[in-house]
This record gives C-alpha cells, structure tokens and sequence, in this order.
C-alpha cells in the first residue's frame, strides 16, 4: 500500500489558503471562499498521479464506500472541516470518505474518548493531546493500532520526515508506532497582551526572560479591583493541566520527571522545581494571577480570560488560533508570542535555554483505533494529510510538521491570516527556534500514575493547603511508592 502525494498538492493548497486570505474582490465575481474551493480541487486532480501497485479502492468488496470517523480536540470550523471536505472530493470514487467528531480535550473529553476506543466503531483514528504518558497509558491498553509495518511498506521513515528531535519522545524499543505528530508547538511559550505590556511601560520578551523580570512585570500589569480588576497572568490550570509543569521543567533536559534513564526515581525534588514552585505561589499569594480554584469552578478558558482583557498573560500556545479569530473572538489588540521565563540562575541564560530549543516540538498525534474496521483507509487518510492534506489548519495557527512542506509559504499564510492580531516580529521568533536541539526525556515507570500525583500535589500548593516544601515531599514520596510497587509487581 504505497502512495505519494506529490509536493504540488501540499503547496497548491497552502497558495489556496493565501489566496482566500486577502482576495481583491475586483479579480473576479467569485467569492474568495469559492476561489480556495476550486483551487483545492484541480490541484487535486493535477497531483494524483497514478503509480504502478497504488490501492484505488478503499471501500467493501461488494463496492459500498466506507465513512471512517475521524476524533478531534478542535472546533470543526478551524479548518478542519475543509480538510474533510477535500479529502472527500478526492477519494470520492476510491471508497472512502471521512467524518470529523469533536471531543475536548479535557479529563472527562479523553474519557469519553477512551471509553468509545474501548466499544470499537465509534472512533476509528484520533488526534491525541497529552505527550507520551497519555500514549503510553492507550499502548498499555491496547487500544491503538500499532502503524510500523504499514510506514514501512508505505516507504516513510518517520526521523527522516519529521525530523528525528520530533520522534524523540514518541520511539518505543521495539520499533512500534502507535501515533506520530503532524504539527509544529513549542507549548513553552506564552502569549501576551502587547497592548497591556506597552501600556505598563514593560519591554516585550521577544528573547526570553527570567523569573524575576517575569514577577516584576506580572505585579504591574495587576490592577483594579473586584469585577473590573485585571490580573498579570492565568495559569491556565483548567484548559490544560501540562502547561505549568511544561514550562517549569523545560530546562532539565531529559530529566524533567525521573533522576535517572532506568526512570526509578522522580526529580521532583531538583531546585528547579523548587524555584518554579515558589514563583508560582508568589503570583497567587499577591494577586497577581487569577486564583486556580477560580479557573476550576468557572470553567476559565483563553477565550473568557485573555481574549476578553482579564489577563495580560496566559499559557497555551496552541490557543493561537483564537487569537486570530476576530470573528468569533473580536478583540482590540495585539497579542504577541514570547518564550516562557527560566530560573534566574546564570546557567539557563542562554538562547538555547531562554527559547526553550531543548524542548522538542510536535503535537497532534495521528493514531488509529486498534479496533477499527478500516485500517487501510485510516493510514491513507494519516499519510494524505501529513503531507499536505492539513494546508487548510496553517489559518488557524497550526504548522505542519513534515518537512516536505515548504515552510515560507506556510509563514507567508500565517503573516497573512494573524496580521493585526499576532505580532509578527514574535511570530517569526516562534517559527524560528532550532527544532534540530530536542532531547528524548525519561519515559520511567508508572508515569501515568506519577503525573497524576505532581497534578494532585500542585494544585493543592495552589489552593494554599501545603507549602512549597510540604508539596515536594508528597510528591517524591508518593511518586517513589508508586514506582517501587510497579516495579514489585513485574517481578
């Protein structure tokens, strides 16, 4: 089963997407949204080429054509619903065509996620949030299918496509691949509101900051009170758990949960986490960010925080794309990218630590059901939109990972599409940080469980119930327990 979709398609879309981005009405009488359509369209039919051995037909044997049901954390209308729509005209008679489901991407959304995983029929593949833990948790249960012997017959090595820093963290030993990433996200970077930073007379952070300059201008971005009161920052706790401990933890390299490669012994303890910690709690202990308990109980997002001038700075990168919605997210300034701060001490003031280029990169991971009835259909669509097949999502914020794509015309349709809403000069310090220096952090026992805890842990320092101390003593000692019971029980 091999197919190669040539490089014209990839760029032919992507020059669909810059056309539909700023259309002169004058060209013709139709609109840009017809334009992009028709375009998308012939230079599919341009690019397929029929190679000797390619699969025509991925529906029944009877000649029924087949609808795999493809599971997503984002919003259809951001882009994702375009990109079904061209896979749809393109394989329309080959048997197959493709239904996007939104789940989100929370606790109970992954639940629900898993659970219809676990039926068969519901779900046939699925972008994964969440790094490795959460892969490993679904390896475990053998919920996803292992896609090393069809890459292989396909012709596609993963480090060579993707970069091999970018399939550090998602290797396993024996050579199997359960999910491979499709898009490009530093989740150590944060965003701010330019507007509130020039405001306050703050320099921006294009290149980096440390803790201290980070609390300096956190307390003066704070101001006002009660309803109208605007806090310096949002954890950004509720909408994704990761992002605090993602970038306390960057600069420890591989070892940013486990002391050791074996994975036996948590790094909890590090002074890095110490000094993360006490910062954190300096931003609620005054104010100066928006309590956790508040993100929990009012259900605090991006959207109803930062985008609505509650906060001058919030974590989550991937929410980009609601910057650059002014439609549905209308609001009056500019929001540029910025690294995340590291600790003052002298040896993380560095580009290499201060941009956090020792991270690696790579999000939204394909994985197919194991359960699914469509095996082939789900890798060609995974194969089809890795290379080109989600042009479309470069609108709302999301790069494509594969190296075939070629990356000035994606910047070119980001500069077009975040104009007025995204710094640019920040953007292109984004799109800039050598992807090539990620290391592979410790995958150790019972991670799964080990996150757990430091989330547990975490929030209930932030909820004032333990001290910073307190926090990192339950943490090792509940996280060491639970890796000496794993490692008992496989003896």
């Amino acid at each position: 089963m091999k197919k190669k979709i040539a490089l014209v398609l990839t760029m032919a879309m992507l020059g669909s997407c810059l056309a539909g981005c700023g259309q002169n009405a004058a060209d013709d009488s139709a609109s840009a949204e017809q334009k992009e359509s028709t375009a998308v369209a012939q230079s599919t039919e341009a690019a397929q080429g029929t190679e000797a051995g390619e699969k025509e037909w991925f529906g029944t044997d009877d000649g029924k054509t087949v609808t795999i049901r493809l599971w997503g954390g984002v919003q259809p209308e951001y882009g994702y619903d375009e990109v079904c729509a061209n896979f749809n005209e393109q394989y329309k008679d080959k048997g197959v065509q493709v239904e996007y489901v939104r789940y989100v991407n929370d606790s109970s959304g992954n639940l629900q996620l898993e659970t219809y995983l676990m039926g068969g029929g519901d779900v046939d593949l699925f972008f994964g949030y969440g790094g490795r833990s959460k892969l490993d948790k679904r390896v475990e249960s053998n919920l996803l299918l292992d896609m090393s012997g069809m890459l292989k017959d396909y012709g596609f090595d993963l480090e060579t496509e993707l970069g091999e820093s970018n399939m550090l963290d998602y290797k396993y030993d024996d050579g199997s691949v359960y999910g491979f990433p499709t898009k490009y996200e530093n989740a150590r970077w944060l965003m701010i509101n330019e507007d509130m930073f020039k405001e306050a007379g703050i320099d921006i952070p294009y290149d980096g900051w440390t803790y201290s300059e980070f609390l300096s201008a956190v307390e003066k971005l704070t101001h006002g009170e009660g309803q109208d009161k605007v806090y310096g920052l949002c954890w950004s706790r509720k909408q994704n758990s990761r992002y605090v401990q993602l970038m306390l933890n960057s600069v420890l390299g591989s070892y940013q949960s486990y002391k050791n490669d074996e994975g036996t012994e948590v790094n909890f303890d590090n002074k890095v986490y110490h000094d993360g910690f006490e910062m954190v709690m300096k931003t609620l202990d005054n104010g100066w960010a928006i309590p956790i308990e508040d993100e929990y109980s009012e259900d605090l997002s991006v959207a109803n925080t930062f985008l609505e001038g509650k906060c001058a700075i919030t974590l989550g990168i991937p929410m980009m794309r609601l910057c650059m919605d002014q439609e549905n997210y209308p609001h009056d300034f500019v929001t540029a990218l910025v690294p995340a701060p590291v600790p003052d001490d002298e040896q993380y003031n560095t580009e290499f630590y201060r941009t956090h280029a020792g991270t690696p990169g790579a999000g939204d991971l394909m994985c197919i059901a194991a359960n699914t009835k469509y095996p082939e259909a789900c890798f060609e669509f995974a194969m089809w939109y890795l290379k080109g097949g989600m042009a479309p999502l470069v609108k709302g914020g999301r790069v494509p990972l594969w190296n075939g794509i070629d990356k000035e015309a994606v910047l070119d349709v980001l500069k077009a599409n975040a104009e007025g809403s995204i710094d640019l000069e920040s953007m292109n310090n984004y799109l800039s940080v050598d992807r090539t220096q990620g290391v592979k952090t410790v995958q150790g026992v019972a991670s799964t469980e080990v996150s757990a805890v430091w989330n547990e842990e975490f929030d209930a320092m932030c909820y004032g119930r333990q001290s910073v101390d307190q926090t990192i003593d339950n943490m090792v000692k509940r996280s060491n327990e639970l890796i000496k019971t794993e490692l008992e029980s496989k003896k």
